[in-house]
This record gives structure tokens, C-alpha cells and sequence, in this order.
């Protein structure tokens, strides 16, 4: 057979296999269309796209009113904002969607009185904590970012944040009732009523930091109030009374199942900031503030699996879904499906710089690599992380704090020897190293069931 002849059969042999990759990809992809479990992750997936459009215009104009001095001190305000009420509400809260799903399933009753008592202790938990952060807040500041030119942000940061723990308690509810109408619109009437603000303070040409953080503050507050409104509503001491006496067994079971889901989840939200208090303490500003816009857009980028936790944790923990077999299965249909994600990320780090620096400006370019990076950290979060649901359905607490504390101790190892070197580049290749490490590992276990037995389901008494 001459060359030409063996050329054509090569690539007529790859144009075979091209086609079989592609069909085995369609079919992966309608396969998981015609499900109900990712017809409400496209539903609230579609609600996070408008937030994040309108997040993104208001980052925009923060990047373009504020210098890059205070766009650093806006991210320590920022973290802080977010951490301090994670630290204290996400691990109840992801225990309540866990626990409330698995209770309607079973019960078909809404433990209206646990989600008051789960707010209420989160509220005054997180006020007894301010207060005395207030009180040792020059030691705390020097403690966490190295400099006293971040003592504002500090507080700004924690009063803002008892509206993100009202709002982050009221989703809650409405996550593990699966009510994700209303969970999409607590997401986008905070983005539009920040949107409107900043908008109107950069028309003005009002728009620095204080007035930007001050901003923030009242609409975190706002929306925390209006969000959780309606859990109180129907608040009624002789009621709760009654539930002390009557269910009191719920509470300790909620408590007793839950401990080391509330420990993992807070040592999570312990280490995933170290990145900007190290560079705070080891870099510039215009560093930390570099990293600050990278941060926002990987934050962004995620909203994919943002939304599809909101959906699969309290799916996962209902009792039709304790099947092991459909878990395996279900994960690595993942698996397949997403894998094909790093053509579109590939393609945006390649040729998604000038739009990037034409948005954020020169000033800014170092933001675009240290964003490649995190781009990175995306595609690997959405191949493995949604596992991480299906071991809290399995109530492998024990397992996930461990990993977390591992990855904790690499993040801080990592920082502390790679931030003097490289900077945000090295804070972003520790963030996604640590995160990848717990997402791998709970991957890993999720999909060795081989010796618990094929269809055989967890029984929650014995877990």
C-alpha cells in the first residue's frame, strides 16, 4: 500500500474515534438533561448566571472607582465579611439542609422550630464574638493581616457580616425545603440592590472605599432582615415551648449526627482565607490587591458549583438516595460529563486577556495569570467536588474533617513558604492544591463501594 493510501486509513481511523468521543459525550450529556436532579441545578444555575452578571458590573465599578490601595483594603473588608460569618453559621447550616431533608422524607413535616432555634444560636453566637473581637480588635488586626491600615476593615467586616449570617440562615431553609424559586431571588435582590448603590456612588463620583464598605454593610443588613423574616413570622414562645417538651429528641439528634459536619465545615472556612492574610503579612498591597480581583472572578466562576450543591446536598440526603450503587453511579457520570469543561477554560486563558484588561485595566494585568491558575481550580472543583455530598448523605463527617485538617496544614505550609517567593501566584497554586485535595480524596472513597455490596443502602441508624 503506497503512503497516500495509509494516510487516508489513519485518518479515516481518527476520525472514527473523534466521533466515538463525541457521541459518548452527547450521550453522557443527555442522559443527565432528562433528569429531575439537573433540571433544578439548570434552574438555579440560570438564577446565578443574573446575579453573577450583575456581581460582576458591580466589581467592575469598584475596580474602576476605587485606587489600588483601597481596592486591597476592600478585600480585606471583603474576606472578612464572608469569613467570620462562615466560621460561625456554615457548618450548622449545611447540617440543617442535610438533617431537614433527611427529616421531610422521612417524616413529611417542616421542623419549623429547629430552624428558629438553628438561627437564633447562630445570631447570638455571632454577636457574643464581635463584641469581643471589638474589644481586642488592634491585636486581632495585627494578628490577621500584619498592618494597622486593615483595623477598619476589620470591623466594618464583622458588623457587615450579621447580614450574610441573616442571609445565609434563610437560604438555608429555603435550600433543604427545595424551594429554589425563592432561594434565586434572595440571590438576585441582593446583586441588584448592591448593583444600584455602587452604581449611583460611582455616577456621583462618591465612590471610595469608606462610602463603598458603608454601602455593603447596609445592604447585607437589609437583606438579612428581609430574608429571614419570614422564619420568625411564625415564631410563638407557647409553641416553642412545647416543641422543647414534646421534640426534644430532634434536637439531640440533629446535634448528635451533625458534630463533625459542623467541625469540618469550620475548619474549611478557617484555612480557605489564609491566602490573603499571608499575603496581607508577606506581600504589597498592590499584591493582595491583584489577588483580591483574581479571587472575585474565580468566585464567580464557580457559581456552577455553587448551584449544584444548593441542589444535590439536600437530594443526597433523602432516604430514596441512600443507595450506594446509584451514588457510584451518579458520580462518575459526573466525572464524564464535566471532564469536557477544560475546552472552554482552556480556550478563555488563551485568548481572554485583552477583554480582561479592556474591563479591568492595566493596572490589573497581573490579575489575568493569577486568574489562569485558579481557572484550573475550577475545572478540577467541578469534576469531583459535588462527591463531597454524597459522603455527607452518608454521614462520613469523621472522614471530611480529617481531610480538612490535612489540607489546612498544607495551606498554611504552603503559603508560608510560597507567598515570599511568588506571591499571588503561589497563593493561588496553594488554594487550589489544598481544595483539590479533599475533592480528590472524597472522589476516590465515593466511588469504592465495591465491598459494601451491589444495590446495598446505608442504613442511617448504623452510620
Amino acid at each position: 500500500m503506497d503512503k497516500e493510501g495509509r494516510r487516508v486509513i489513519n485518518m479515516a481511523i481518527m476520525g472514527s474515534k473523534l466521533n466515538g468521543i463525541l457521541k459518548a459525550a452527547s450521550c453522557y450529556l443527555k442522559t443527565l438533561a432528562l433528569s429531575p436532579l439537573v433540571r433544578n441545578m439548570s434552574k438555579v444555575y440560570s438564577g446565578d448566571i443574573v446575579s453573577k452578571i450583575l456581581a460582576i458590573g458591580t466589581l467592575l465599578l469598584l475596580i474602576k472607582g476605587l485606587s489600588i490601595d483601597e481596592y486591597a483594603a476592600y478585600t480585606a473588608f471583603h474576606t472578612v465579611l464572608f469569613l467570620a460569618p462562615g466560621l460561625v453559621g456554615s457548618g450548622i447550616n449545611r447540617a440543617l439542609v442535610r438533617f431537614s431533608a433527611e427529616y421531610l422524607s422521612r417524616v413529611g413535616k417542616r421542623p419549623f422550630e429547629l430552624y428558629f432555634l438553628s438561627v437564633a444560636f447562630q445570631i447570638t453566637l455571632y454577636i457574643v464574638s464581635c463584641i469581643i473581637l471589638f474589644l481586642i480588635a488592634n491585636e486581632v488586626n495585627s494578628l490577621l493581616f500584619g498592618q494597622k491600615g486593615f483595623g477598619l476593615a476589620l470591623r466594618y467586616g464583622l458588623i457587615g457580616g450579621l447580614g450574610v449570617l441573616l442571609t445565609q440562615a434563610g437560604r438555608t431553609v429555603y435550600q433543604a425545603e427545595e424551594r429554589f424559586g425563592t432561594y434565586i431571588k434572595t440571590l438576585w435582590f441582593k446583586e441588584i440592590l448592591t448593583f444600584i448603590v455602587i452604581f449611583f456612588l460611582f455616577l456621583w463620583k462618591q465612590l471610595n472605599l469608606q462610602h463603598a464598605v458603608q454601602s455593603m454593610i447596609g445592604v447585607n443588613l437589609v437583606v438579612g432582615t428581609i430574608v429571614i423574616s419570614p422564619i420568625f413570622r411564625e415564631f410563638s414562645l407557647r409553641r416553642l415551648i412545647a416543641f422543647f417538651n414534646e421534640q426534644l429528641d430532634i434536637i439531640k439528634s440533629f446535634f448528635s449526627s451533625s458534630g463533625w459536619l459542623i467541625a469540618y465545615c469550620f475548619m474549611l472556612n478557617a484555612f480557605r482565607r489564609l491566602d490573603v492574610f499571608m499575603l496581607s503579612h508577606f506581600s504589597t498591597a498592590e499584591e493582595l490587591a491583584n489577588y483580591g480581583v483574581a479571587f472575585r472572578y474565580y468566585s464567580m466562576a464557580l457559581l456552577l458549583l455553587r448551584s449544584t450543591h444548593a441542589v444535590l446536598l439536600p437530594k443526597f440526603s433523602k432516604i430514596d438516595m441512600q443507595d450506594l450503587t446509584r451514588q457510584r453511579q451518579f458520580t462518575l457520570k459526573w466525572l464524564k460529563a464535566t471532564v469536557w469543561l477544560i475546552i472552554p477554560i482552556a480556550v478563555g486563558d488563551m485568548f481572554g486577556k485583552p477583554l480582561f484588561m479592556r474591563m479591568n485595566g492595566i493596572q490589573y494585568e497581573k490579575a489575568f495569570y493569577v486568574f489562569v491558575i485558579f481557572s484550573f481550580g475550577v475545572w478540577f472543583s467541578l469534576m469531583f467536588s459535588p462527591s463531597v455530598n454524597v459522603l455527607m448523605s452518608r454521614r462520613d463527617f469523621k472522614f471530611l474533617f480529617t481531610l480538612a485538617v490535612g489540607a489546612a496544614v498544607l495551606n498554611f505550609t504552603g503559603n508560608y513558604v510560597i507567598i515570599p517567593l511568588w506571591g499571588g501566584f503561589g497563593a493561588a497554586l496553594v488554594t487550589i492544591s489544598s481544595i483539590g485535595l479533599i475533592n480528590t480524596s472524597v472522589f476516590v472513597k465515593c466511588i469504592r463501594i465495591e465491598h459494601v455490596g451491589r444495590g446495598e443502602s446505608l442504613d442511617p441508624e448504623k452510620v
